[in-house]
């Protein structure tokens, strides 16, 4: 059945010109296959539009209109907002960074000596005292502005006339900092205070100075730009942290060498900007294409304490003693015992006062052992006279003197060590102390002292003498011979080239020990990197900087007048005899006094109570001394029994009555002998 339908009722404003006529089919006279319209009917709903919705739409219409230009007022005031919320912390870091002078202390590469710490100082009071200027001449304008209103605008002074000038430069200044506030949202990358430069375009490979970085991303791409630049391929760079003296960078190579990077030391200080010399390497021994690269851009010992000089007779030879830093804070612990130090540095590098015054402080201080100082042209270590074994040697005749007693002394302590079963090398103590011998300047000594002086490097360990040399150069001619390999510890502050070969080594300079990129200090304000050394010896092998602790002469006084009242170990008697010496332990010779130990009144006991006698001369007891132990009393005469035996408390020869054919001469007594044991 079909059913042909009309609309019943259509709105007057519908257009149906262009409606198409419906109608409904009966489903069961159509195939299903061709049934495409649902079974029902159409209902023609008529218009009714109530009343309330009219009224509701308008309502809507109103909050809508309403909302929107809320919405729209506050996200037209949000960015400028932003901005100046931006602009104020940016520009609030940036003003600090100029108070302070930041900007300076890059360019510097940091405050490394006094010079720089009095422009960086200046530097800060001179801005100071602009800002202030500048404050003081906008307050001037803003009273002028005032006065020109009420004098040239007819306004009164007390109306709101005194407002209109300041608030004019606070809309200036908030404008301002908006502005700024934008760009720096729009480039988020460049940070305040940063140079905008051509290293900006990510597509260049130019390099750019270190100091334009602000983490450690960009720091690896500029040490990877900087070694590109210099024709070495990396594989990876990665910044390893960054330390109060520098940046710390992890780099591995590709094709190149470890060497190559440090021929190229100096081209890339230039690429970074850094000091002369801040640009160090650290090669991994164990993969030949591993570094680690230290820029340093200020001093790494410039925040060391001050050392406090040892009590007397405090210390020991033989336990680790602090000495100063390694740049990556760990401290510089060496012991003492065993060790020959050698010392290279051109002048200014602080070898005197820096290297040799910490060891003669420490070893001054240790109950068991002494020292001498010879010095062939200059002054040495002077402060410590009174705390030597002797006074100071000086001029190259001393020296050799001095040279040929310590080389009889290390041949006369091994038949003493042998007999004392002290086994494989002396041991010290305070009654048979280690004997430093502190030569400086060693390239001035005569060629007769030099021959002395490598015996006794040669002969002294096993016998307790450890020699410290010190020079400006280790060439073979400045040495006497090619010597330097044969000492255990060896120091090199600013340096020349040469000398590192000599010093630490074929291929030193390439695994990045490069004293010879060291500045020395030019006065006593520009230290520059004077007392900043490499260093090999025993569990010291890294080419690392150590800084060496910096004792005032006047506190070196002081502490050299306590260890004179305390007292000091002095030179053995059984070394002295061994090595035919007496003579120096009663200052007969013009030397400082030796005092011996108490040993000669058992032995002399001992003698006349084998003798059985209680009374004897000088000349008798020295023979039998002599026929007692001819190893330490063979050479000794009477003469030398008389001050020996004054020396330890025993007194002058007293008369003892008639005896060998003599009318009471002068002698001991056993009594007064065993009276002192």
């Amino acid at each position: 059945m079909t059913t042909e339908t009309e609309p019943l009722t259509v709105p007057a404003h519908w257009d149906v010109s262009k409606v198409i006529p419906g109608q409904l089919v009966d489903h069961d006279d159509v195939d299903a296959a061709e049934d495409d319209i649902a079974p029902g009917i159409i209902e023609i709903v008529p218009d009714r539009t109530p009343v309330l919705r009219q009224a509701g739409s308008a309502a809507m219409v109103v909050a809508s209109f309403t909302g929107r230009a809320v919405g729209l007022t506050a996200r037209k005031a949000g960015p400028p907002l932003r901005w100046f919320g931006h602009g104020f912390r940016a520009g609030a870091y940036l003003g600090y960074r100029y108070v302070r002078a930041h900007d300076l202390q890059e360019v510097l590469g940091g405050m490394q000596k006094g010079a720089d710490w009095n422009k960086v100082q200046q530097v800060r009071k001179s801005r100071w005292r602009f800002l202030g200027v500048a404050a003081g001449v906008t307050a001037a304008l803003n009273l002028a502005g005032w006065w020109a209103l009420v004098a040239g605008a007819g306004m009164t002074a007390l109306d709101y006339s005194w407002a209109i000038p300041p608030t004019t430069t606070g809309i200036i200044a908030a404008t301002v900092t908006a502005m700024y506030g934008r760009y720096r949202l729009n480039v988020p990358e460049i940070a305040p205070g940063q140079i905008v430069a051509d290293h900006d375009d990510p597509e260049s490979d130019e390099p750019f100075p270190l100091s334009y970085c602000v983490g450690a991303e960009q720091v690896a791409e500029c040490v990877s730009r900087a070694l590109a630049a210099e024709g070495i391929g990396t594989r990876a760079v990665r910044a390893l942290g960054h330390q109060a003296w520098g940046w710390e960078i992890d780099v591995v190579l590709k094709g190149s060498t470890v060497g190559k990077v440090n021929a190229a030391a100096k081209e890339l200080d230039s690429h970074f900007n850094i000091k002369q010399g801040g640009t160090l390497i650290d090669p991994d021994p164990q993969q030949s294409a591993h570094l680690v690269l230290r820029l340093v851009q200020a001093n790494p010992f410039d925040n060391m304490p001050k050392p406090t000089p040892h009590a007397p007779n405090s210390l020991d030879i033989s336990d680790p003693h602090n000495f100063g830093r390694c740049m990556d804070g760990s401290p510089l612990d060496i012991v003492l015992e065993g060790l020959r130090i050698l010392g290279i540095g051109v002048s200014g590098a602080a070898k005197t006062t820096g290297v040799l015054r910490d060891l003669a402080e420490v070893i001054t201080a240790c109950h068991n052992a002494i020292a001498l100082d010879l010095d062939p042209v200059k002054d040495g270590l002077r402060e410590f006279d009174g705390a030597m074994a002797t006074p100071p040697i000086r001029g190259n005749k001393d020296c050799e003197k001095w040279l040929d007693y310590l080389v009889k002394m290390a041949k006369g302590r091994q038949t003493v060590r042998n007999r004392l079963n002290m086994g494989d090398t002396w041991t010290a103590t305070k009654e048979r102390p280690a004997i430093f011998p502190f030569v400086d300047e060693f390239i001035y000594l005569s060629p007769e002292a030099k021959k002395l002086f490598i015996e006794l490097l040669r002969l002294g360990k096993q016998s307790g003498i450890y020699p410290i040399a010190a020079g400006q150069d280790a060439t073979s001619d400045a040495m006497g011979d090619a010597i330097a390999d044969s000492f255990t510890l060896r120091i090199m502050l600013a340096s020349r080239w040469d000398d590192i070969r000599i010093v630490f080594g074929q291929g030193a300079a390439a695994k990045g020990f490069r004293p010879d990129r060291l500045v020395p200090a030019q006065t006593k304000d520009i230290k520059n990197d004077a007392g900043q050394s490499y260093i090999q010896g025993p569990g010291l092998d890294r080419p690392l900087l150590y800084g060496w602790n910096e004792h005032s002469s006047q506190a070196i006084k002081l502490a050299v007048a306590d260890r004179k009242e305390a007292g000091r170990p002095w030179f053995d008697r059984d070394t002295l005899a061994a090595a035919g010496l007496l003579h120096l332990a009663d200052g007969g010779t013009g030397e400082k006094r030796i005092p011996g130990d108490r040993q000669i009144v058992v032995d002399a006991i001992e003698v006349m109570a084998t003798a059985e006698v209680e009374r004897i001369r000088p000349e008798p007891l020295a023979e039998a001394l002599a026929d007692f132990d001819e190893e330490t009393y063979g050479d000794l005469t009477a003469a030398e029994l008389r001050k020996l035996l004054r020396e330890v408390g025993v007194g002058a020869p007293v008369p003892i009555g008639d005896i060998d054919g003599l009318t009471n001469p002068r002698g001991y007594k056993i009594e007064a002998l065993t009276a002192l044991t």
